[in-house]
């Protein structure tokens, strides 16, 4: 092939490694600009730009803090403290990154492997596409702004601490680079991802146990406990030997003349950067040689055993089992199918843990802010209403992307005597069922956590919840089918819906938190209690529930109308 060196069957000529790069910038340009002439494109590009005033405030908001906050401390000659914004700034990277999908144009850089190119530039092509994210460019801002924050207040430590800055931006690129490769390759097959899904749940609820605990020791004993002296100490002296607290003594080293300290410092942040990019390397040179890690099931050893039940007698069984259900056949089949997809999803099963666990806690900040005097006492009263709040904020996103987990299967829904109604309806069920049992732990959480809200309460929040989810499955059922979205469980930064049907939930949410807020007040001001409120909603769900089933006698119509956009998207990389 042209461009091969014959030394090596791995190797370019390094006169292609520029025309490489501005190829594959110039291929994701041409994604980007493909994607805006597709049906719906003039919708997801006006909620592309809408999105915009929010990642602006994401990166300026902290880069402004952070640089006065640099400010005030090199002005007060406390450079130790240096390490609180750089942590600060090291945990936003991290959160925005997760908690945000990736700008651009869905482009999947591994494909590059099966091209002639070098191993140094496949690397450097992975570290570079991803500078415009937004978790990188809201951490690259911020050290910008800590960096005039010093130059304003010590020019005379303006060049060396952009320097170390600069190195510490290199360290949190290659620390999220590494993490995120990794996390994927954990996700990558079911065994792994559901073991990651169980050690990110206990972290995560684990670390809300621990803020609690160092709560109340702080609330009983003060900052004169002993325990929590002693875990303080221990964290400040384990700080100076991480990225943050080296480039913070760096800083501080090099301001009182202690230039070799200063440099030894950050020799150790250039020690962490080299330990991230070789745990990088494995990874991707694992996928560079080929690593291909699938999810297809093994062979079955043919025993004896697997021959007792013949195909007939399951199918038989199986058809034994969906006559004998309440529903249509084919609405429990596709129940069946969908319960199988549940206990196979982490995201989902994590999804149903978090809400009753966080009553909990919030319930444990609610008692620790009411003894100091801050929090009044409605709050508890209302720790119901808000646990069903966060959940459906939480269940939202699948009711707007519903056909996400079935990738390519959804061609079948086409080709099998299955209305696509049916399989609407069974998706819809499963997720009542849900949001009834969530409810129902929702309860009983804030029952034991502080006491059992009203009967007027409960009621009002019911049919405010009946009202609110059936708005949200009516435009979700239609969102899911005309704007669907594939979802990756092997990717970290997947983005679960399409822009504009996260803009159309968001707007959906607010006015339905809007109608809630302004039924209460009315009922407030009135005095006549929430049973009105409950009458109100009761009206509103019925509502919300026959507009519900106008729409679901449409599926199958607006399935056949966008069939083709749906299977494309669904089948894309398979």
């Amino acid at each position: 092939m042209a461009g091969m060196n014959p030394s090596s069957p791995f190797s370019v000529a390094p006169g292609l490694t520029r025309e490489q790069f501005r190829t594959i910038a110039w291929l994701r340009w041409r994604i980007f600009v493909n994607t805006l002439r597709g049906k719906g494109a003039a919708g997801e590009l006006v909620a592309r730009v809408l999105s915009y005033p929010l990642l602006a405030l994401m990166i300026i908001g902290p880069a402004v803090g952070a640089g006065f906050g640099t400010w005030l401390i090199v002005t007060t000659a406390a450079y130790s403290y240096l390490a609180i914004p750089l942590w600060l700034i090291f945990a936003l990277w991290q959160f925005i990154g997760v908690s945000t999908s990736a700008s651009g144009p869905s482009f999947d850089l591994t494909i590059l492997i099966r091209f002639p190119i070098r191993y140094r530039d496949y690397l450097l092509m992975r570290l570079s596409f991803g500078l415009l994210d937004p978790p990188t460019m809201a951490g690259i801002a911020c050290l910008v702004a800590m960096s005039i924050g010093i130059g304003i207040a010590a020019p005379a430590l303006a060049i060396w601490c952009a320097l170390v800055l600069f190195f510490y931006a290199l360290c949190n690129i290659l620390f999220s680079r590494m993490v995120y490769t990794w996390i994927e390759r954990l996700l990558a097959q079911r065994r792994t991802r559901e073991l990651f899904t169980v050690l990110l749940v206990a972290v995560s609820l684990g670390v809300q146990v621990v803020v609690q605990f160092a709560q109340k020791l702080g609330a009983h004993g003060g900052p004169t406990n002993p325990l929590l002296q002693r875990i303080t100490h221990t964290l400040l002296a384990i700080n100076w030997f991480l990225p943050p607290g080296l480039a913070a003594s760096a800083i501080d080293h090099m301001h009182g003349g202690a230039s070799v300290l200063a440099g030894t410092a950050l020799l150790g942040l250039l020690f962490f950067s080299g330990v991230f990019l070789f745990i990088l390397h494995l990874r991707l040179h694992a996928e560079y040689l080929g690593e291909n890690l699938s999810e297809a099931p093994r062979a079955i050893e043919d025993t004896s055993a697997s021959h007792k039940r013949s195909s007939s007698g399951v199918v038989a069984e199986s058809r034994e089992t969906y006559t004998r259900s309440l529903l249509p056949v084919a609405v429990s089949a596709c129940l069946a199918k969908e319960f199988r997809y549940l206990k196979r999803s982490g995201a989902q099963l994590y999804s149903l843990i978090v809400p009753p666990f966080m009553v909990f806690i919030f319930a444990a900040r609610s008692s620790a802010m009411s003894q100091t005097g801050l929090q009044s006492k409605s709050v508890s009263s209302y720790l119901f209403t808000y646990g069903c709040a966060y959940t459906l904020l939480v269940f939202v996103s699948f009711m707007y992307n519903s056909l996400g987990n079935d990738a390519a299967g959804v061609q079948f829904y086409f080709i099998a005597p299955v209305r696509m109604r049916d399989v609407i309806l069974a998706k819809n069920i499963l997720a009542g069922c849900l949001l009834a049992v969530e409810i129902g732990l929702i309860y009983l959480s804030a029952s034991l956590a502080t006491k059992p809200p009203t009967l007027d309460v409960t009621v009002a929040t019911f049919t405010w919840m009946l009202f609110a989810i059936f708005i949200n499955m009516s435009i979700g059922n239609v969102r899911s089918i005309t704007a669907p979205k594939l979802l990756q469980a092997g990717k970290v930064r997947r983005q679960n819906v399409s822009g504009l049907s996260s803009l159309i939930s968001f707007g959906v949410i607010l006015g339905a938190f809007g109608l809630g807020a302004a039924a209460l007040l009315l009922c407030r001001y009135l005095g006549t209690g929430y049973w009105a409120v409950s009458l109100i909603f009761l009206l509103l769900a019925g509502i919300a529930f026959g507009g519900y089933l106008l729409g679901l006698q449409r599926v199958d119509s607006i399935a056949s109308e966008h069939n083709e956009g749906l299977t494309k998207e669904l089948t894309k990389g398979t």
